[in-house]
């Protein structure tokens, strides 16, 4: 598979900061090696005049970049600070796709059910049209994934109103044990995969805090009860043969939280699962 890979180096809108100095770290340690990687670009963004603001505008701006890659049918590796980097990723790849998303939370907080304000713990809840709608708007292409398309695995830290409205909602929940990659457990995982009436298409979110802290510590959110990288591997191997992937997304490392080197051999691995 021929790939063009965006790096997004924000963190809620500041450039280059934390998590935001991530990608850049990744793509400079070998994360991309071996790959078919076509074309790199890194997405520049205007300001704002506020912190959610500025996070859409990163997002309308990689969309835009996201979509020229998407028509030539390269598969978008989207390395970015932030999850809600999805926003502008889905808008290139469409609607009509299934969403796995990685990660050790859920990010299905909404304004009125987060207890922190933190804006990326809504990036799904967003991606599923749930909260920001108006801003999302100005996201050019961008329309909300419909509820039965989404499977979340992981979301072993969740907030009691995002565990609550993932409860009433049509949303897959898949926990996988952790720091584990025995037959029975990742079989689990392809049956699950495989019962949900998806469509074919899919865009794969991975967070790297879905991995265990054992294994590395992507970020200050980083929450006990991950997975192994081998299990993780496994996962994406699975997505593969039953899926066509359009999309992946690789989000939320900083820098000093963890050795870039372990990590991007790491993101290297998991990547060669998914298109190789």
């Amino acid at each position: 598979m021929k790939v063009t890979a965006l790096l997004v180096p924000y963190n809620l809108g500041e450039l280059r900061t934390a998590t935001g100095s991530g990608p850049k770290a990744i793509l400079a340690a070998g994360g991309l090696a071996g790959l078919r990687v076509s074309d790199t670009r890194t997405i520049v963004a205007v300001g704002a005049t506020n912190e959610i603001q500025a996070c859409i505008g990163i997002d309308a701006a990689l969309a835009l970049e996201a979509r020229q890659a998407a028509a030539a049918s390269n598969v978008l590796v989207v390395l970015s600070g932030n999850c809600h980097a999805c926003l502008g990723t889905l808008a290139a790849v469409g609607p009509d796709v299934a969403i796995v998303w990685f990660d050790a939370h859920g990010d299905l907080n909404t304004p009125d059910t987060t207890e922190t304000g933190f804006f990326d713990g809504m990036a799904l809840a967003t991606a599923l049209g749930w909260t920001w709608s108006g801003l999302t708007a100005t996201i050019n292409g961008f329309r909300p994934i419909a509820e039965e398309n989404v499977l979340l695995v992981g979301g072993r830290d969740l907030d009691r109103g995002e565990r609550d409205r993932l409860d009433r909602s049509r949303v897959g929940h898949y926990a996988p044990p952790p720091l584990t990659c025995d037959e029975r457990s990742t079989t689990d995982f392809a049956n699950v995969l495989a019962a949900r009436r998806q469509p074919r298409t899919v865009y794969v979110h991975i967070d790297l805090d879905m991995l265990d802290p054992t294994v590395v510590t992507a970020n200050k959110h980083a929450a006990p009860g991950g997975v192994s990288a081998s299990w993780l591997e496994s996962a994406l191997r699975t997505i593969r043969r039953q899926k066509d992937i359009a999309a992946i997304g690789v989000t939320s490392y900083d820098p000093s939280c963890h050795a870039a080197a372990e990590v991007a051999t790491i993101v290297n691995r998991l990547l060669a699962a998914a298109l190789t």
